[in-house]
């Protein structure tokens, strides 16, 4: 049944493309477009779909004058698929284009996963935007992984530096032992030696969550704590700055992109760019405002002491070398894409708190 619900869902893909006889001539196209997300255009890196990548897209398939023009059907806020099913939503066609949450997928697309094993490394999202893009440019597993999963990746999506938002006060990691905090995907791994429980999780169920006593806060991006009210029911934010990760990209699906003339396939990888640096921007200036908002609207905002920091970042286990070791076992190169996010990080002035590439 699986097999079959995803036939038909690539074949409804590849259908996107719809021939219309035009009023302009009969050789002109309508293309039948849907923009999809598990998560509504609040946050930044799905507004930049609705904001730029959907009416840009319009607007230059039309400069071009011949008459093509694109039909969008958006569908942000799970209206096609929920947090956990991204990935498959754009692989089987729900979606002809999305954002696809990687951080969820640490099985299937454990190669976008490796911030996730390098917490403390760097939290600059305009330089996790360019690693990003250059671990794509130079090892060729990254883009084999999405066409793998029937896709074509457009651009690198990143968010702000992940801290913490609880219904009690942090000044230690001894403060979190016993509590149940919400970790999207393998933030969980950021737990270990801690004594707290992860709770995997997306934003949408988070504040619910925590109001009903199943969770007592999380590990939380600025961007997400204020737009879907998390400080309304955990109101101590601590800026512990975890780091930053690269979360996800922005995908078309594999059939409908071999659908499209190449005028049009050129007109969104330039888009593709575009939404990583537009999101990019976003999300540093709402991470500084929302965290001023929550403050005004009576969360009580604290600083993680440096040394703390340091411990924290000191007693989890070598989650790197365990996860380049169990993906190099599978013939995945992830000692390289370890070593080149570091490097990276480095190269832009970064001073990761652990030197996760070492002894790999």
């Amino acid at each position: 049944m699986k097999a079959l619900t995803r036939t038909l869902m690539v074949s409804a893909a590849a259908g996107a493309v719809a021939l219309s006889l035009g009023a302009t001539g009969a050789s002109a196209k309508i293309y039948k477009l849907t923009a999809g997300s598990s998560h509504p255009p609040i946050v930044p890196w799905v507004a930049a779909i609705k904001e730029h990548v959907v009416p840009q897209s319009v607007a230059r398939l039309k400069a071009l004058g011949n008459g093509d023009s694109i039909q969008w059907t958006e569908a942000y806020a799970g209206a096609l698929y929920n947090f956990k099913n991204t990935l498959e939503g754009v692989e089987n066609g729900l979606a002809d284009i999305g954002w696809v949450g990687t951080l969820w997928e640490p099985v299937k697309m454990p190669l976008m996963n490796v911030t996730f094993y390098a917490p403390f490394a760097t939290g600059n999202v305009k330089h996790l935007i360019e690693i990003g893009q250059d671990l794509h440019k130079n090892i060729p597993a990254m883009h084999k992984s999405w066409d793998k999963h029937n896709q074509v990746m457009l651009g690198v999506q990143v968010v702000d530096t992940y801290n913490l938002i609880t219904k009690f006060p942090v000044k230690s990691v001894a403060d979190l032992k016993g509590k149940k905090l919400y970790t999207p995907g393998a933030v969980s791994n950021w737990l270990k030696n801690t004594g707290a429980v992860g709770i995997n999780g997306g934003l949408p169920v988070y504040y619910n969550g925590i109001k009903t006593g199943l969770a007592d806060g999380g590990i939380v991006i600025n961007t997400g704590m204020f737009p879907f009210k998390i400080h309304e029911v955990a109101p101590y934010v601590t800026k512990v700055d975890l780091g930053g990760p690269i979360s996800g990209a922005l995908t078309m699906n594999k059939d409908t992109w071999n659908s499209l003339p190449p005028h049009l396939q050129d007109i969104f990888k330039k888009l593709g760019d575009e939404y990583s640096d537009i999101h990019s921007d976003t999300v540093q200036q709402k991470a500084d405002l929302f965290l001023k908002l929550m403050a005004k609207q009576g969360a009580t905002i604290s600083e993680f002491p440096a040394a703390e920091r340091r411990k924290w970042a000191g007693m989890l286990p070598n989650i790197a070398k365990d996860w380049v070791d169990a993906n190099e076992a599978k013939g995945i190169p992830a000692k390289a894409v370890m070593k080149a996010f570091m490097d990276g990080v480095r190269k832009r002035g970064g001073t990761p708190v652990r030197a996760w590439d070492e002894g790999l």
